[in-house]
């Protein structure tokens, strides 16, 4: 979401937007779930999405190869920030504390690798039927508009 508010939502609403939308999701499941309603923590997750709409408005002009390429990239840069905040915010899936050594570090990533799984899925999943979406719309409204051409010559 993020990526695609940078590369296509006006430069005005590009970054907010998105973050306004994951705010507002995070307060309802967190009340609906019982968590606190602000972690702070999850600011990292934030800069995180923060840098992903960042890296969309980078790619806006680009070619398309350098969109794929932000694309596939996104699911990795939310991963290592993420999973360093857990590492050293968060708790293990022993419910303890990581060591603060880079053998912590490395045992907090691999317990995240089978969510990163998921991310990408999901990830890459919502960006392709967004870009389908995305050329399905421009196609249809160019044949509308080219049929009204036709029948204002008419």
């Amino acid at each position: 979401m993020a990526l695609l508010g940078g590369m296509y939502l006006g430069r005005r609403y590009a970054l907010w937007v998105p973050l306004a939308v994951l705010a507002a999701t995070d307060i309802v499941l967190n009340v609906w779930m019982g968590y606190p309603i602000i972690y702070w923590p999850r600011g990292f997750d934030y800069a995180a999405f923060l840098l992903v709409g960042l890296i969309g408005l980078w790619a806006r002009e680009r070619k398309i190869g350098v969109k794929v390429g932000a694309a596939i990239a996104t699911p990795f840069v939310f991963f290592l920030i993420s999973n360093f905040a857990v590492w050293a915010f968060g708790l293990s899936l022993a419910n303890a504390p990581y060591a603060k050594t880079l053998s912590g570090l490395v045992e907090c990533y691999a317990a995240g690798l089978p969510f990163l799984r998921g991310t990408m899925l999901g990830d890459w999943a919502f960006m392709a039927l967004f870009a389908v979406s995305a050329v399905w719309a421009r196609h249809a409204s160019g044949a509308r508009s080219q049929w009204l051409v036709a029948e204002a010559r008419a």
